[in-house]
């Protein structure tokens, strides 16, 4: 049976095209309607195909039914009935959100990737401190495969949705490049990590400076990503999550950024 839950949405991950489901984008977040905070991921949705009322942002609060997901037995993972999707509010002060996020940090990265090393259907969703911060690497996309490109192909040629917006109708287009996080975590012996940065934020500035040239997207990339985001007065951690396939599960990625202020009363109790 469908459950209705309220869920703090942290995450975003680019959309990335879909035979099944046109272009999709993985949703995660924390269910606050229950006494006990636990992570969720919804998938798929649709979210470039949303009516402008249903689409929602980062700390945005929604409330949707849900279905055990198919195929995929990490707990987190629960499928979306998207047309009941509903944004009830947005957690703008971080004083409220930390609130939320300050019973979910941790484990480490090691301690998570060791986890599904033991067993595949361990924490898959987690929000880690990054201990220290070395350097965003970029490689250049390759572009579509030709069955993702068959993908943009036919979801262009499909009947426009009723509310879907006219900026759905636009082929979605790769990004530029693949830019990947190297940091160590919180373990006394990490050996370092090198994630993929999935970030929508990162896929929308890379849409928006489309015409910049190739130095110029990377110092914005840099600026956004790099030192904005790991200045010295920030404690700054990353939402994580890895791949549904089962042999690839220790594989994480960093689906999004998350700091706040050293010098904040409430950020000093963030773990």
């Amino acid at each position: 049976m469908p459950e209705r839950m309220q869920v703090l949405v942290t995450v975003k991950a680019a959309p990335e095209p879909s035979n099944s489901y046109i272009d999709t984008v993985c949703v995660a977040g924390v269910r606050i309607d229950e006494e006990r905070r636990e992570w969720v991921r919804l998938y798929p949705v649709p979210f470039r195909h949303l009516s402008s009322g249903q689409q929602f942002r980062k700390y945005d609060v929604i409330e949707v039914e849900t279905i055990p997901a198919r195929n995929d037995t990490r707990p987190e993972s629960r499928r979306p009935i998207w047309d009941s999707l509903r944004v009830s509010r947005n957690l703008k002060q971080k004083a409220a959100r930390e609130r939320v996020l300050a019973a979910m940090g941790g484990p480490s990265m090691c301690e998570l990737i060791a986890g599904v090393r033991d067993n595949r259907d361990a924490q898959s969703l987690g929000l880690v401190h990054v201990a220290h911060f070395d350097r965003l690497t970029f490689t250049k996309h390759k572009g579509w495969s030709v069955s993702q490109l068959r993908a943009v192909e036919a979801a262009v040629a499909q009947p426009a949705l009723f509310g879907e917006s006219e900026s759905a109708r636009t082929p979605l287009q790769p990004p530029r490049f693949l830019v990947k996080i190297r940091y160590r975590c919180d373990a006394s012996a990490c050996p370092g990590h090198e994630p993929s940065l999935l970030d929508f934020e990162l896929a929308a500035l890379q849409y928006h400076q489309r015409h910049s040239t190739d130095d110029e997207l990377r110092g914005a990339i840099e600026r956004k990503f790099a030192s904005e985001q790991f200045s010295p007065d920030q404690r700054t951690s990353l939402f994580v999550g890895n791949i549904a396939d089962p042999p690839k599960r220790r594989s994480f990625s960093a689906l999004g950024i998350h700091r706040v202020p050293i010098s904040s009363d409430w950020g000093s109790t963030l773990f």
